[in-house]
């Protein structure tokens, strides 16, 4: 009597019997081409909905930043008990007014307003302008550089998603640029002056971010499909190429200040080291400063899941699977897997509330978890540092080689997991263009040696990642293999071991219906 035929079982369809039979074949592609096309209309019409609300929330929360810029804003009060116009105002009214060349007057403060609650939500537009513009009459460095980073803000917005010939504010960038240059060139030698330093530092940061900003801000085409993209205004600023001149000055002047600690003034720490989180997304380097909250303290929040309450339903946590480095001979040291077991609590947070009406204190935690997270994980040895920082164990007479290997390569699919998922990136195609070539001869090495469910989820997000490309063919048998040799055969325990690792069903499931696809049709 033979054996029972193998059975496919699809996640909410059929099961279908094994079969070599092109029929079959055919019956299975349209299946899981049938799901993805459900899940594709059905992220649409969700983000068609989130869409909505994030139209109403941006109308209430307008309504409340004007209703609080009323009362900070003296020019604000002024017009609306004269009825008159603030542009004619007099520049003495307030010391954020300005006065061009030409005579005209501009109020820059009243424009920062739909910028700097982008960053963050809460209170932080109304407490930056109280830090930074109020007390800044005799100190006009703030100002000047505060609205000529507003008007590059606003040329680059009109640009993305204005006219196709949009008008330009080049004449008001000009010459807040000249005032700001002229004014940083009399007081950058005052930088030990509490007076001066914190605004040589704000500054140097704008001239940094903004000097190379050329066309668009767009998404590159991705595999995945990532929510939060614009928290904290990471679409926005994610990309950026830092002016090396500016960006090498600022961590010159606080290494002799004594580090960011140095820094006084209210949100210029946090916007800084998130700056800098950025810039190391977009460079894979190294964050060069910890992470401090607007206050200028160091972060000391918990862990995702303790942060947000959430007691993970999965039968194995999130990020648990990860724990199997400390079982490799020699062990990786716990710090450096519980960022990895962070990353995959993180996973659940955004999956957890992608779909739901966000208040801004939510809002605002989402985004300091995440910057949290990916400090650490950005902070990683990578292959170039010793092992001692790696290992608990370095001077173990073993061979450490293959521990080293398996290291980086969950390393190195983390960052590519995150730089897609988790801490979205806009320009995530060069970035893939960097690291899946490297990723692919590495878990083709580790894969001779050793099959684990570790191995599984790296090689799934490479093969993931890697749609388009021609690494893309060998990824797809790779992760055949490792699943064949760790007898998976159900789409079902694929995803279920991949959520014990990181794992976002929003953003990854119709990348993992493509390439189970592909692996079906291997036979």
């Amino acid at each position: 009597m033979g054996s029972k035929p193998q059975e496919f079982v699809f996640v909410d369809g059929p099961a279908l019997a094994r079969s070599s039979s092109a029929h079959s074949r055919k019956i299975r592609s349209a299946l899981i081409r049938r799901r993805v096309s459900e899940k594709q209309t059905n992220y649409r019409r969700e983000e068609a909905a989130k869409r909505e609300k994030l139209i109403d929330q941006r109308k209430v929360q307008g309504e409340h930043h004007q209703h609080a810029f009323n009362k900070l804003c003296p020019c604000r009060r002024e017009s609306q008990g004269s009825g008159s116009d603030q542009t004619q105002m007099s520049h003495r009214s307030s010391p954020t007014f300005l006065v061009t060349d030409d005579g005209a007057t501009v109020c820059g403060t009243c424009t920062l307003t739909s910028i700097w609650p982008a960053f963050r939500q809460s209170n932080y537009a109304g407490s930056c302008y109280q830090a930074w513009i109020l007390p800044s009459s005799r100190n006009k460095l703030l100002i000047y550089s505060t609205l000529w980073a507003a008007s590059c803000h606003r040329d680059v917005l009109r640009i993305s998603y204005g006219a196709p010939d949009p008008a330009l504010e080049t004449k008001e960038q000009l010459y807040y640029k000249g005032l700001v240059l002229s004014t940083l060139h009399s007081h950058v030698a005052d930088y030990t002056n509490e007076t001066w330093r914190d605004s040589v530092i704000m500054s140097v940061l704008y001239l940094a971010v903004n000097e190379h900003v050329k066309g668009k801000v767009t998404r590159d085409a991705s595999p995945f499909t990532p929510p939060f993209v614009d928290l904290q205004s990471l679409s926005f600023y994610g990309s950026r190429e830092y002016h090396n001149m500016h960006w090498t000055f600022i961590q010159t002047l606080l290494d002799r200040l004594g580090g960011i600690h140095s820094i006084r003034m209210y949100g210029l720490g946090w916007l800084l080291s998130i700056g800098d989180l950025m810039f190391a997304a977009h460079s894979l380097t190294k964050p060069h400063y910890p992470l401090v909250d607007v206050q200028g303290k160091l972060y000391k929040l918990s862990s995702p899941l303790h942060a947000f309450g959430i007691a993970p339903e999965q039968p194995s946590p999130p990020g648990s699977g990860f724990r199997e480095l400390l079982s490799l001979t020699p062990p990786v040291k716990e710090k450096i897997v519980n960022a990895f077991v962070h990353l995959g609590e993180y996973s659940i947070v955004i999956q957890s509330f992608s779909n739901r009406h966000l208040d801004a204190s939510t809002l605002d935690l989402i985004g300091d978890v995440r910057n949290q997270v990916h400090h650490d994980l950005f902070s990683l040895p990578d292959e170039h540092g010793p092992t001692d920082c790696i290992f608990d164990q370095p001077n173990d007479p073993g061979d450490s080689s293959q521990s080293f290997e398996i290291y980086h390569a969950c390393r190195l699919s983390a960052l590519l997991y995150a730089l897609h998922v988790t801490f979205p990136v806009p320009k995530s195609a060069a970035l893939r263009a960097v690291i899946i070539p490297q990723l692919n001869e590495k878990l083709h090495d580790v894969s001779q040696k050793m099959s684990t469910t570790l191995l599984l989820w790296c090689t799934t997000v490479t093969a993931i990642a890697a749609e388009g490309m021609i690494q893309r063919q060998s990824l797809v048998q790779l992760t055949n293999k490792v699943r064949l040799d760790l007898q998976i055969h159900h789409l079902s325990h694929t995803v279920e071991i991949l959520h014990s690792f990181t794992w976002a069903d929003i953003a990854c499931l119709d990348g993992l219906y493509r390439l189970w696809d592909e692996i079906m049709r291997l036979g």
